[in-house]
């Protein structure tokens, strides 16, 4: 880094204070805990073994390609899980409209910005539309144990959501507490 990149100008008033800058940087690993914890939670609370009862989400075998990964889960992660994908790219018209002034080689990235910031809302519409997927087209009747586990997966997603947001907090907090550096250098935090 060249050394003029910061410039150091005397205070309008008061003394003048030593020459430290210090600058905290973050990834978007910090920055999307709480839509990581929301994804994490929704697996873990939708159940990750399917019942002897539960027919599957595919029992005629219809969908070839994503059966290595639904055979051995209930059927309701399936319906939650394909409803997400399914909120997803029924925000993509909304995310390129609200986008309009961004050239084209960003463009791609304003819905996966907009799901990594607006993760737990993306689940809530998930758990709507499973929600009706469950009770009025589902091929097979809908037991109170799947509507329990539909509930259980968003409780799950919030949960996970809020301890994300809660680890992003105390990793900020920690950041700045943490100002130990050198008078004329410059400090990087990267997490």
């Amino acid at each position: 880094m060249p050394e003029d990149f910061f410039v150091h100008h005397p205070p309008e008033r008061g003394r003048p204070t030593r020459r430290s800058v210090v600058v905290y940087m973050c990834c978007t690993s910090c920055c999307c805990l709480h839509t990581a914890g929301a994804l994490l939670g929704a697996l873990l609370g939708g159940g990750l073994i399917r019942a002897p009862d539960d027919p599957g989400f595919d029992p005629e075998r219809r969908i070839p390609v994503v059966h290595w990964l639904f055979d051995r889960l209930p059927r309701t992660q399936w319906l939650f899980w394909s409803s997400l994908v399914g909120v997803f790219v029924a925000s993509l018209p909304v995310c390129v409209l609200l986008a309009r002034g961004i050239g084209v080689g960003e463009l791609p990235f304003v819905p996966l910005i907009a799901f990594v910031l607006f993760g737990p809302a993306y689940f809530l519409g998930a758990w709507l539309v499973s929600l009706v997927r469950l009770s009025r087209w589902s091929p097979q009747p809908a037991t109170r144990n799947e509507f329990w586990a539909l509930h259980k997966s968003l409780c799950w997603a919030l949960i996970g959501s809020a301890l994300g947001l809660a680890i992003m907090i105390l990793v900020i907090v920690l950041l700045q507490r943490d100002r130990t550096v050198v008078p004329g250098s410059v400090g990087f935090s990267l997490l």
